[in-house]
């Protein structure tokens, strides 16, 4: 099976099925008589854009997400509600404390997501740098980041 085939199949599965995990998606490719590994799966739904969002059971499933719809924000918010343990602010940076493995995904996601008012970010493994543009104050951000955290 070619690399548009088998996306065109990933995509009609997720349009038909609830599917949260790659490894069901890797088993539903053996039933039709294809053998793919995972990591192709995982190189398919980076492509493809997918993102996963809430079920009704509490869980999460692939979604393939609308025009509108800003994957990376949603991304962010979800990981930052996940994470999120203090921000502190002064003279045009946002410190965040987030749990240990998590600061590197979120200082990728706010580059991703390019607010207009993040001048870049710096990060280790659980703190996040945010640094502002000239004339943003820190408090309009810390609004932002609060707003992210609302569930």
């Amino acid at each position: 099976m070619n690399k548009k085939t088998r996306q065109k199949t990933l995509l009609a599965l997720i349009q038909t099925q609830q599917v949260g995990r790659q490894e069901d998606i890797v088993a539903h490719f053996e039933t039709l008589g294809e053998t793919v590994t995972q990591a192709t799966i995982s190189r398919d739904i980076n492509e493809l854009g997918l993102i996963k969002v809430p079920n009704a059971h509490g869980g999460f499933h692939y979604h393939l997400p609308k025009q509108d719809d800003r994957p990376h924000l949603q991304r962010l918010r979800r990981v930052l509600q996940q994470s999120f343990l203090s921000q502190r602010a002064q003279r045009g940076q946002i410190f965040l404390k987030v749990q240990p493995g998590s600061g590197q995904m979120v200082a990728n996601l706010f580059e991703q997501v390019n607010f207009p008012e993040v001048f870049g970010t710096l990060s280790d493994d659980s703190a996040v740098l945010v640094l502002l543009k000239d004339g943003v104050t820190a408090n309009q951000m810390t609004n932002i980041i609060q707003k992210l955290l609302e569930k």
